[in-house]
């Protein structure tokens, strides 16, 4: 079949601004919209986004033709995942696009869809993909209609500032699916990713098709949250195809899928819900103790706890969770019909090997753990968080917690809910845990927080960093004080602790802290002030001093600040996706370590006049790739060192550093 209209979808410009101005003020309008653009890409920052925001328009399409109850279809979505070629495509024999809608569906806040009856409405999933990649092709029929198109080059162009690429417009081309050969309608979408853009599809160490179907029921739309209303869940056939790294194919076949719910791992043998547990006890007579004495034996030494609670159930007047909640809190829950899943393991151990046995990716990808996720309209959204636990915080590694939101409407880039909905959440998961600990007793012993005594292991603790100072002390003293650190780091926690005694006394200067933080994406943010020339890199009376053209500017802007007991876990946070160079601008660690060498150079700011180039005053280096400057390094060893011998460490920087660049 060939498309209709061939003329009018090529050269057509997804963000043609329908405004007729001279070109100055032309140009300004196309300005305005290129930020539009490079806002919402911003928002993307999970390895899955690309993956997620296909999968939740194919389920869409899927969902609004059935709606229509037609004769003897079947709804599917086709998938590849091209580890080899770096192409992602997916297809689904769904409702299909007019002309209109293929025109304009890579336009920032365009929707064509019902914002009460779609996973996605906010208009800007598929502006990510068309301009967050090197080439994108799209797909589609309806009835006796049939498009194609491909755009390239949409991710050079909203990061290029030098005018070096033209703003990418749509090429015609002849429709071809063998997948949609039979079906009256349906679309396709294949995104091609280019070299260093994300995500690096080898990382996850996935190379069949078994391995990615497990991994996306549990961090996409493909793994749906329907607990709340099991009528909405898409009775649909998935057709997963993985070709690897050396061009082998597998393929797998799911009918529909739901999310991972992780009471159902395999391995998991002893698991019951907390009311298959309530009714056990509440069948035996006696006191609570009596109970959990007599229960029987296949509800004792359990692998899993787990429970769904309702809306109806949340909001109980004599609940555990209605007690806590206000007015707000309990009207939320009614207009978004919140519901609750959560699993309870008895060692957090569980986690590593579900990655390790079941699906067997990559150590550190974290794709199911203990935590908070909150989710809405039938699908995970955003990172998963901490559980505000105040007490008992053993237990936060244990529990999976879901709290899903009917209409939760994130923000996009689906990350961030709304405060009050978030506080909600929380409350609902510190509540949660309540009700798993009164049962832990049931739990296989090594549940929570350990059994060991505590004293005895105060005292290993205490014996092992008294051998530890005494191996590895560290004295300085200045003026007429001293640090109070003894010996030398050996966790994140202590750099944080020498760095801040650094800050108090003054030996680095002019750094201010807004905040830190344990559960968000960045550990803190900064600013700098240098309102003087005291602040001034001087070699010989000043050598932790900062470049002169940042003296008396006042204050800067808030900077994002690392803390990591080596740098070697930054690049490591960097090659994982969760955190981003484009947005840190300094890490504080103790030492350099080497990972840094496979993508960047290290220039030492210790080293003669190079330390009139620092932003941060008393940072040891600054870190390049491809000769442009990153970020800046507090190595605390290094500047330790420095302050007690200059001579001899800048020497040691020398013979380190001087040839890296």
């Amino acid at each position: 079949m060939t498309g209709l209209n061939p003329v009018k979808i090529h050269g057509f410009d997804p963000l043609t601004e329908t405004i007729d101005l001279p070109g100055a003020d032309q140009a300004i309008f196309q300005e305005a919209t290129k930020r539009v653009v490079q806002n919402i890409l911003k928002s993307y920052t999970s390895y899955f986004d690309v993956f997620s925001e296909m999968f939740q328009n194919a389920l869409d399409a899927i969902d609004l033709k059935a709606s229509s109850n037609p004769v003897g279809w079947t709804p599917c979505i086709w998938i590849e995942v091209n580890i080899q070629d770096r192409i992602i495509r997916v297809t689904d024999n769904g409702i299909g696009m007019s002309l209109e809608q293929f025109l304009y569906c890579f336009r920032p806040n365009v929707s064509f869809k019902n914002r009460r009856q779609s996973r996605g409405h906010k208009g800007v999933g598929a502006t990510f993909l068309a301009y967050g990649y090197s080439l994108v092709t799209l797909k589609t029929k309806k009835g006796n209609e049939s498009y194609a198109a491909r755009m390239r080059n949409g991710r050079q162009w909203a990061d290029d500032s030098a005018g070096h690429y033209e703003r990418p417009r749509l090429e015609s081309m002849s429709f071809s699916s063998a997948e949609l050969e039979s079906s009256d309608s349906g679309t396709s979408i294949e995104v091609v990713i280019g070299e260093g853009q994300r995500p690096n599809l080898p990382w996850l160490n996935a190379s069949s098709a078994q391995q990615w179907l497990q991994v996306f029921r549990a961090r996409t739309p493909l793994g749906g949250i329907y607990l709340s209303s099991p009528e909405k869940a898409t009775k649909t056939e998935v057709k997963l195809r993985v070709v690897d790294a050396a061009g082998e194919a597998s393929e797998i076949t799911l009918a529909n899928p739901q999310y991972n719910y992780p009471h159902e791992i395999p391995f998991l043998q002893r698991v019951k819900s907390i009311r298959e547990i309530q009714r056990a006890l509440s069948s035996i007579k006696g006191d609570p103790q009596e109970q959990m004495r007599k229960v029987p034996e296949n509800f004792k030494r359990l692998d899993a706890s787990w429970e769904v609670w309702d809306k109806s159930e949340l909001l109980e007047d004599e609940s555990p969770f209605a007690r806590e909640l206000d007015m707000a809190g309990r009207e939320i829950i009614e207009r978004h019909n919140v519901i609750v899943y959560a699993c309870f393991v008895s060692t957090a151990k569980t986690w590593n090997k579900w990655r390790d046995e079941i699906v067997r990716i990559n150590k550190v990808a974290d794709v199911m753990k203990g935590g908070l996720i909150i989710a809405s309209d039938h699908m995970v959204q955003g990172e998963r968080m901490v559980i505000p636990l105040t007490s008992a915080i053993g237990y936060q590694a244990n529990t999976h917690i879901i709290v899903h939101f009917t209409d939760g409407n994130p923000d996009m880039g689906r990350k961030a809910f709304q405060p009050e909905l978030k506080a909600v959440a929380e409350e609902l998961s510190k509540r949660v845990v309540d009700i798993f600990k009164k049962y832990i007793s049931l739990m296989r012993e090594d549940a929570g927080n350990p059994i060991q005594s505590a004293s005895r292991e105060l005292q290993e603790w205490l014996a092992a960093q008294e051998a530890w100072r005494n191996k590895n002390p560290m004295e300085y003293a200045f003026g007429n004080g001293r640090l109070a650190f003894v010996s030398t780091p050996q966790s994140e926690q202590d750099v944080v602790a020498l760095f801040h005694e650094l800050l108090g006394a003054q030996i680095i200067r002019g750094l201010y802290i807004y905040a830190t933080s344990e559960h968000l994406r960045y550990d803190s943010l900064c600013f700098t002030d240098y309102p003087d020339q005291n602040f001034a890199f001087d070699y010989e009376l000043n050598p932790l001093g900062v470049a002169g053209p940042q003296i008396g500017d006042g204050a800067s802007g808030a900077m994002v600040m690392e803390y990591k007991f080596s740098l070697d876990g930054l690049i490591a946070d960097f090659a994982k996706e969760e955190k981003y160079e484009r947005d840190v601008q300094l890490c504080v660690c103790w030492e350099i370590g080497n990972s840094y060498e496979e993508k960047y150079a290290a220039v030492s700011l210790l080293i003669g006049t190079n330390g009139g180039d620092r932003t941060f005053y008393g940072a040891t280096h600054k870190i390049f790739r491809d000769r442009t400057p990153e970020f800046e390094v507090i190595c605390l060893k290094d500047i330790m060192s420095y302050l007690s011998d200059r001579v001899k460490e800048e020497a040691r920087q020398r013979a380190l550093y001087e040839s890296t660049m």
